[in-house]
């Protein structure tokens, strides 16, 4: 326990190296122990004490050591709920043997609604919502990094890493239990908490359900990562008629805390959005005709005469022009496949950019490549 103080300590110093020491000295003194209850009658005792090693052994990374405690356990007579968290582990340590680190903090996103039932819910209601997860976290997460002391944007890129993960799936209304892991735990060191994880992303939930935008927009920190968030958080709120309530709950240490978004949908309309800066935007026309041929979209953009032309490789081409222009363009072929010529441009950051002139040759298809009626 001592050595597991110390290395807890070590850890909230951000001392990686000290923090893997000592755990591994903890290690293997809970081992040592675990060997000495050979009588596999000794319960619930054994299984505690066996449960605890494995742990120890996951937390510091030796895998091996943790996966034969677990199974010598299984292999006794632990008690049923032992036995379901001995289970739990050995998946963990199965995933982190594989490259992926999961953190011990984990919330649970919990739906009501007329397409809810005892432990049923549409497919389709949940992968919409769930699929949100990840980015909200993650700009959470941004959030959070940029008040570092330490802060450096090379740390930003290694927010990519954290990774929401289904642990179990339990009957109620229709709860599900999300766990976060990393690809590289070093990358993060201390990024496995209530407080750095779910903590920034339940703030930002709660600002937004309460309206309070400004407070918002302050504590992500980027104009461009709070429209995300907006965009992200939309699906995720009920929408009034298949899902009526959305409420996460995570155990914050020494309480539980919960943010219920009732915030629907519809409302998100009404949310004030800050204007997107269009200083320091250098746009170069090149001497290249270019011509793409695919299917046109409207982009989800302020301008609803901005269209993005996404071609059969996946990739997008932004296309500008006159006005009425491309007015035509969206009112006429708006998801259709077309063919657009014109000169391609430049801009910073962004090179797929195709200006529209009169000798545009637009000729509008069907999917199957027939002309259209």
């Amino acid at each position: 326990m001592e050595y597991a103080d110390e290395a807890d300590l070590a850890k909230l110093f951000g001392e990686r190296d000290k923090y893997l020491e000592l755990m591994k000295k903890a290690f293997k003194k809970e081992e040592a122990a675990a060997d000495l209850m050979a009588d596999i009658h000794v319960e619930p005792s054994r299984g505690i004490l066996h449960r605890s090693a494995a742990t120890l052994g996951w937390l510091c990374g030796m895998y091996v050591g943790a996966e034969k405690l677990i199974y010598r356990a299984l292999a006794g007579n632990p008690r049923s709920d032992i036995e379901w968290e001995l289970k739990d582990l050995l998946g963990t340590v199965n995933l982190a043997k594989s490259g992926i680190h999961l953190s011990e903090g984990q919330l649970q996103l919990s739906l009501q609604g007329n397409k809810v039932g005892h432990g049923l819910i549409s497919m389709k209601e949940l992968e919409r919502r769930q699929a949100t997860i990840p980015e909200l976290v993650q700009i959470a997460v941004k959030s959070r990094v940029r008040r570092m002391k330490n802060f450096t944007e090379a740390k930003l890129k290694n927010i990519a890493d954290i990774e929401p993960y289904i642990a179990s799936v339990t009957p109620g209304s229709f709860i599900i239990t999300i766990r976060f892991g990393v690809s590289q735990q070093h990358e993060l060191p201390g990024f496995d908490s209530f407080e750095d994880t779910v903590e920034p992303l339940f703030n930002n939930l709660r600002l937004l359900d309460e309206g309070q935008f400004y407070e918002l927009e302050e504590s992500i920190g980027d104009a461009d990562d709070y429209r995300a968030f907006l965009k992200a958080a939309k699906p995720l709120a009920p929408d009034g008629n298949h899902i009526s309530s959305v409420k996460f709950q995570a155990d914050a240490g020494d309480k539980l805390e919960i943010v219920s978004f009732s915030r629907t949908q519809a409302s998100f309309s009404d949310i004030p959005m800050p204007p997107v800066p269009n200083a320091e935007v250098d746009y170069r026309t090149t001497d290249d005709d270019i011509s793409r041929t695919g299917i046109l979209r409207v982009a989800d953009a302020l301008d609803e005469t901005e269209c993005v032309l996404v071609t059969d490789d996946d990739t997008k081409w932004e296309l500008e022009g006159p006005e009425e222009l491309m007015d035509d363009i969206v009112r006429t072929f708006f998801k259709r496949k077309v063919e657009v010529s014109g000169k391609r441009m430049r801009k910073t950051n962004l090179v797929n950019r195709i200006r529209l002139s009169a000798r545009v040759d637009v000729r509008a298809v069907d999917y199957t490549g027939q002309p259209a009626s």
